[in-house]
């Protein structure tokens, strides 16, 4: 049994990063692309045949015809918002269910898990997606949680109702919600796809796209703590939840806006407040792909990429929306300082990505970073893309 190349694209700012389309781009180079962790609370926004398209859980390789996708045990599943994201698809003209795998370790996001972040007081506290990821991952790590290996035990059902009733009764003055039918019918659709042992399957196949959510500064261990999600959303992700030793890592691509992004709560050393906040909001469509929320917007932050490079092992850069930033009279860089008092460099700013300002952006960021810049976004579209390396 082989040992696949396992090249990967993570987020190196708060997530929001533009991922779904560097995956896109990339995917047609690959015969997999693997989805590692996370689960409903990322949002992977694509243009497909000039229809705006949001990706939850589904790789973002789908849209290639030759490509296989998968979800690797470090992820979750939601039944319902599963079986709506495959019956939207479906309606696009695509064929998915023989080209879609799961791995055996996938965990199940119930009813009840969304319900417990909505009656918690932390989850409101930190900025939630609210839909069930931090509850299904604590259920993980406490050895309760209800994998996809579990469809086929005649006692499911039971063991559903069983979960329920245990987080149900440390609430006891709310009501505990129904099991409604769609959730059946999302395990239906689940129980009909592939169900496969991770390590044997992934070693099938001698190149991979590991496919990450979220973004590093969002990492459960290495992020923002406790202002982050609940997985590993770092290169310790790919490992644990794909099933692949370090030497089958090969290019780690990172990918960074121009500017930076957050939603939720949290610290946010370069965000900016007031009309040039309001102006980077609208022209660059800042709103959560999962929550719709108006995300938070800042200047790049040297610290943090520099940070999210060397703890992740980025080969190559992509940066995406500076597009966004064209007309702004001045941009600016975070270069060092603390984070209650950074300090910046300013640059010129540019009218069009050919300028040579913008080109001198660029090329500050790589000696900052030591590390190319190997791709550009060059609009919201799949085709506004530039490889360079």
């Amino acid at each position: 049994m082989g040992l696949p190349r396992v090249d990967v694209v993570l987020g190196l700012q708060w997530g929001d990063e533009g991922k779904g389309k560097v995956v896109d781009a990339l995917a047609v180079e690959y015969p997999v692309v693997a989805r590692f962790q996370g689960g409903p609370n990322a949002g992977h926004t694509l243009y497909h045949q000039g229809q705006k398209v949001v990706l939850h859980q589904i790789p973002a390789g789908i849209f290639h015809p030759n490509v296989l996708c998968f979800i690797g045990d470090g992820a979750l599943i939601d039944p319902e918002v599963f079986a709506q994201e495959v019956k939207g698809l479906e309606a696009l003209g695509l064929s998915l269910r023989e080209r879609l795998a799961l791995g055996r370790g996938v965990q199940l996001i119930l009813p009840i898990h969304r319900w417990l972040e909505e009656v918690s007081p932390e989850s409101a506290r930190i900025g939630t997606t609210r839909r069930g990821i931090g509850p299904a991952y604590a259920d993980r790590y406490a050895r309760r949680g209800l994998p996809l290996a579990q469809l086929d035990n005649p006692n499911f059902p039971q063991q559903v109702k069983e979960l329920t009733a245990y987080h149900a009764r440390h609430f006891s003055d709310v009501p505990p919600p129904e099991i409604p039918e769609d959730f059946w019918v999302g395990i239906e659709l689940l129980r009909s796809l592939p169900r496969v042992d991770t390590f044997s399957w992934i070693r099938q196949f001698d190149r991979i796209l590991a496919e990450g959510s979220q973004g590093t500064l969002l990492d459960i261990f290495a992020g923002t703590y406790p202002y982050v999600t609940s997985s590993h959303t770092t290169i310790a992700g790919v490992l644990a939840g794909l099933s692949v030793p370090p030497q089958a890592i090969g290019t780690v691509w990172g990918v960074l806006k121009a500017y930076t992004t957050r939603v939720g709560s949290g610290p946010f050393p370069t965000e900016i407040h007031g009309p040039l906040a309001a102006w980077l909001q609208e022209k660059g469509g800042e709103r959560g792909a999962t929550t719709g929320r108006l995300r938070r917007c800042g200047w790049l932050d040297l610290v943090a990429l520099r940070y999210a490079i060397a703890l992740n092992g980025v080969s190559v850069l992509a940066l995406t929306k500076a597009d966004v930033l064209c007309g702004l009279p001045e941009v600016k860089v975070r270069i060092g300082g603390s984070d209650t008092h950074p300090t910046y460099k300013s640059f010129s700013g540019w009218l069009t990505l050919n300028d040579e300002n913008f080109k001198e952006f660029v090329r500050f960021i790589e000696q900052e970073v030591r590390v190319p810049v190997g791709a550009l976004s060059t609009g919201p579209n799949r085709e506004d893309w530039k490889r360079y390396l």
